[in-house]
């Protein structure tokens, strides 16, 4: 047996490879029974050694077997924490004993410092912008308009089509629109793709420019009372930096499948909207909204979270299988919210405290990321259905980060199935 440090150094290679070999399936590694370094068998480091041998970038002339070549899912070992499958490996964000970061910076501290653009730079690069890169992203978000044929595409869904399929309608004809301009980079296509998404949910209804710079300027556009004060700037900015980035839920999940085939970022953002679409995964704001609207019509709360109980349902917006303990972003949200309510009123805040203390007495519940951000966006003034909205174009930012991710080092994503069917028959 090998140890980790060993077995890189037989390989030639550093031990993030290693690391990588191990999860997409090429090698196994051991525990020892006391402690919990990994160990190698030395057999399998030497049979390796040959197959990952690079030649410019590329493996050896001898192509392995698929399975060194195709991604495919791994239970997670149970000292790893939460039950499930490992399917990739990524450096975009972590989710380690309840605590969320983005590119290894603490999401506190994320929320609490730096704007929307400088999370999507940092999110796509792995570091830090510079003020310049983060200037020309607002400024380029903040004069986004919206090229005619795909104006006419999404003219064509009407309306009164939903604010999630709105954004899902401007993806194809974006792409189409984009096959004819001068070639970009992915990095030029994802600032197109992130300034383009607040277009499709219109403008002001009276008309007029973006109220003040960058996503959460061009987004307060949408809302009548707003005046694009520098508090209401700060407070949408927070919400959609904590929107941005969850490692692999659903909507990332299938993104990266799309990008794993070598499809452009215009169908992975597309796949991730469609995921998205889905109640179980998108549908919380709306739920969230209708309760509200119940609470707000005269409902009795307790009546209220009687009927979720009795449907043998969670009450939307609360409960996370990866927070046992809590969403941190739903405590950060919090905060956000009260600040709000200082300018706004306490009466949707209150009523968003009394809720969260009913449902943690009755279900022992804490809320998660939808529950606060579906309370802030309608303190901030959003139309109903918006709140979904939001959270997408916020998260679009992650979706886009793990498709260049995974343009990076491609490897297609064929997780496995266990057939449950009928024995094998024939035909006569």
């Amino acid at each position: 047996m090998l140890t980790a440090a060993e077995a890189a150094s037989q390989l030639g290679v550093k031990l993030g490879t290693l690391y990588a070999y191990v999860s997409r399936g090429w090698l196994k590694s051991y525990r020892r029974k006391v402690g919990r370094q990994a160990l190698y068998r030395r057999l399998d480091i030497e049979a390796l050694r040959g197959v990952v041998s690079t030649e410019r970038g590329r493996r050896g002339r001898s192509l392995p077997a698929a399975s060194t070549w195709v991604t495919v899912a791994q239970p997670k070992s149970i000292e790893d924490g939460a039950p499930g499958v490992i399917v990739a490996e990524s450096a975009v964000s972590s989710i380690t004993d309840g605590r969320l970061a983005y590119r290894g910076y603490p999401i506190e501290e994320v929320v609490e410092r730096a704007s929307f653009e400088e999370v999507c730079l940092l999110l796509w690069s792995g570091e830090r912008p510079v003020p310049e890169e983060i200037a020309a992203l607002k400024a380029e978000i903040e004069g986004a308009q919206m090229p005619t044929t795909v104006a006419a595409a999404l003219n064509a869904t009407g309306e009164d089509a939903p604010p999630l399929l709105r954004l899902a309608a401007v993806m194809p004809s974006l792409a189409a629109w984009d096959r004819r301009q001068p070639p970009r980079t992915r990095i030029d296509r994802a600032k197109l793709i992130i300034s383009q998404l607040p277009l499709a949910l219109g403008n002001r209804p009276e008309g007029g420019a973006p109220l003040g710079v960058g996503m959460a300027g061009r987004l307060l556009g949408l809302v009548p009372s707003s005046t694009g004060s520098d508090w209401e700037v700060a407070a949408l900015d927070r919400v959609l930096v904590a929107c941005a980035e969850h490692e692999l839920n659903a909507s990332t999940f299938a993104a990266r499948v799309v990008a794993s085939t070598g499809a452009d970022l215009f169908a992975s953002v597309l796949s991730a909207l469609c995921s998205l679409s889905g109640p179980i995964h998108g549908g919380a704001c709306d739920r969230i909204e209708a309760m509200f609207n119940e609470l707000e019509s005269g409902a009795r709360m307790d009546e209220c979270l009687s009927t979720f109980t009795r449907d043998h349902r969670l009450p939307p917006g609360f409960g996370h299988a990866i927070y046992p303990d809590g969403d941190p972003r739903a405590v950060l949200l919090r905060a956000v919210a009260q600040s709000i309510a200082r300018h706004r009123g306490r009466r949707l805040f209150e009523t968003a405290l009394k809720v969260e203390a009913a449902v943690f007495k009755r279900e022992r519940l804490r809320p998660n990321l939808d529950f606060y951000l579906t309370v802030c966006a309608r303190m901030l003034g959003f139309q109903q259905s918006l709140p979904a909205a939001i959270f997408a174009i916020g998260r679009a930012s992650g979706w886009i980060a793990h498709a260049l991710e995974q343009y990076a080092d491609n490897r297609l994503i064929r997780p496995r199935m266990r057939y449950r069917g009928a024995p094998s028959r024939h035909w006569d």
